[in-house]
């Protein structure tokens, strides 16, 4: 198992990267997105809470591309990214039976993939000391 996650870590680290960063359309075009990806009514006195989300997002998004060319990001950006996603999935499982969680699903299950790996990466390379071997 070890060494399949050493092997896709690149290809791992690359789309969580593109799907992360994603979250960064939020901050360009914030009506766009909450009414086009999360089928939601705009309201724009949300709009300063939007672009923060959305920039917060990109950021961690960016994170997973310099941590492709600089190991020593791997472990603290993995367990923060996986705080973060766990946090996100459990926003939109507890809010399930509210009408505006529909167009959060698609992102939920994206973040779920992700923490399996994260989980994954962390458990079963957690005995080369630092992981980014």
């Amino acid at each position: 198992m070890t060494h399949f996650l050493y092997k896709y870590r690149q290809v791992a680290l690359f789309l969580t990267g593109v799907g992360t960063s994603l979250g960064g359309l939020y901050t360009l075009f914030p009506q766009w997105a909450v009414e086009n990806l999360n089928q939601l009514t705009y309201q724009s006195s949300d709009t300063i809470f939007i672009q923060h989300w959305g920039f917060m997002v990109l950021m961690v998004g960016g994170s997973f591309f310099i941590a492709m060319v600089r190991s020593t990001w791997i472990k603290p950006l993995f367990c923060i990214a996986l705080i973060e996603k766990l946090f996100f999935i459990s926003l939109v499982l507890s809010n399930a039976n509210q009408p505006f969680v529909d167009g959060f699903w698609p992102s939920m299950v994206m973040d779920s993939v992700i923490c399996a790996y994260i989980t994954a990466y962390l458990w079963f390379c957690r005995t080369t000391g630092d992981l980014t071997s």
